[in-house]
């Protein structure tokens, strides 16, 4: 199965690279939703245990392997380990660090941790400093990377990358022994005038630079608060996707080049403009003041997931979110907030934000508060739950944990 999707992504990859970027136009106040049969051959609810030791808040971040749902909880600041039935089996705490960012490592079989030092508040301009290609400065004891080996979870063995300055960015895997990173900030003051919002890099040295800016005129980088491009694994590590802030394009990154290959049309009410670009903000207030008398213009594409013939993504508005379903075959664009549940859901909902993804299905939650109200409301329909759901309702409370929802999309949607 790996080798046949690792040339699905070939062929696609090649006929990427021959095509130009396809457009895509979008009016968020037009787009049209429709029901959960119609889009996944196949929906699935599995609930994570809940134990005194397992209990959590909310999935910030999923990562999903052949045997395992991990799951990382900002609320406990822990990672929790369940097996594919949701049965728990582990968490894990790193000592005074919080931990940002978690990947799966295939290469090595390991899922690989960001984390900074809970005891540091380290400002964006001192970040720039440590990433400057010819800083000495030893950042272990602000922000670290750590392997945890996934063979055995409850071993816990683990093993740091070693003064690791990228670490701060939360660098995604590339091609075997790189990463992906983005920091862009600017500063009226910076020492260089040039740099570069997307850096390829190995455990020392960036290989590979992206998109110039300029530090000290970009006015709309001046702040902590700016975006970095979103770096977006796919199930090829040799492959990723890539946006950029106040930007509407899909690049497709690999090891040799990086390719545009969707463009995003916009209504003037959602497209920043250029004057936005030349605007000179004086201060994050301005910045600030700007974004809440703009809230529909769109920031920034994320959450970009290529699965056979569909494309997901989000647009992140200056406030709130729109999400995105494109059937490449049919160049129709649903939005996915309008998916509504049915009786192939069991009538419980089965929009949100997509938190992982395999090669065969894209996973979302609920929390167990919103499974208890979603089947108080849909009672007068009688839906048929299967054995978990029918356990799940008569034995769990509503402050029990998440439940996971393991969704197969179709290969080729209806459009009626």
């Amino acid at each position: 199965m790996k080798k046949l999707m690792f040339v699905c992504w070939a062929v696609w990859l090649c006929t990427a690279a021959c095509a130009q970027a396809k457009t895509l136009y979008i009016d968020p106040s037009k787009t049209i939703g429709a029901p959960a049969s119609r889009v996944f051959e196949e929906v699935k609810f599995i609930p994570l245990e809940t134990t005194r030791k397992s209990v959590f808040g909310a999935i910030r971040q999923l990562v999903v392997t052949d045997s395992l749902f991990i799951v990382l909880d900002s609320d406990t600041d822990a990672l929790y380990f369940f097996n594919r039935r949701g049965k728990f089996l582990q968490k894990y705490r790193i000592k005074r660090y919080k931990i940002r960012d978690i990947q799966l490592d295939r290469t090595k079989n390991a899922l690989l941790i960001f984390s900074v030092n809970k005891n540091y508040n380290i400002p964006s301009v001192q970040v720039q400093e440590y990433l400057e290609q010819d800083s000495k400065k030893d950042i272990s004891k602000f922000a670290k990377a750590t392997w945890f080996y996934l063979d055995d979870v409850t071993a816990a063995k683990t093993e740091d990358l070693k003064n690791f300055r990228y670490a701060f960015t939360n660098p995604v895997r590339f091609d075997k022994n790189k990463f992906a990173a983005s920091f862009i900030k600017a500063k009226r003051t910076a020492r260089d005038t040039l740099d570069y919002q997307l850096k390829i890099i190995d455990q020392s040295a960036v290989l590979q630079t992206y998109f110039p800016y300029n530090k000290k005129t970009e006015s709309v980088y001046y702040y902590a608060g700016a975006s970095q491009c979103s770096i977006i694994p796919t199930q090829n590590d040799s492959v990723l996707f890539v946006t950029r802030p106040f930007q509407y394009e899909i690049y497709t990154l690999t090891p040799s080049s990086i390719t545009e290959s969707y463009k995003l049309m916009l209504p003037m009410d959602n497209a920043v403009p250029a004057s936005f670009f030349n605007t000179g903000f004086s201060s994050r207030g301005e910045m600030d003041t700007y974004k809440m008398e703009h809230p529909s213009f769109a920031h920034k594409i994320e959450n970009v997931i290529r699965f056979k013939n569909l494309m997901f993504f989000d647009l992140n508005l200056f406030k709130g979110y729109n999400r995105y379903l494109f059937d490449n075959k049919t160049n129709l664009i649903y939005d996915y907030n309008k998916i509504s549940s049915d009786s192939s859901s069991y009538f419980l909902p089965v929009s949100g934000v997509i938190k992982s993804f395999d090669e065969q299905h894209i996973y979302l939650s609920l929390s167990a508060k919103s499974m208890f109200n979603a089947k108080k409301s849909s009672e007068y329909r009688n839906p048929q739950y299967d054995d978990v759901l029918t356990r799940f309702f008569a034995t769990r409370k509503e402050t029990d944990n998440p439940v996971l929802i393991q969704l197969k999309p179709k290969e080729d949607l209806a459009t009626k």
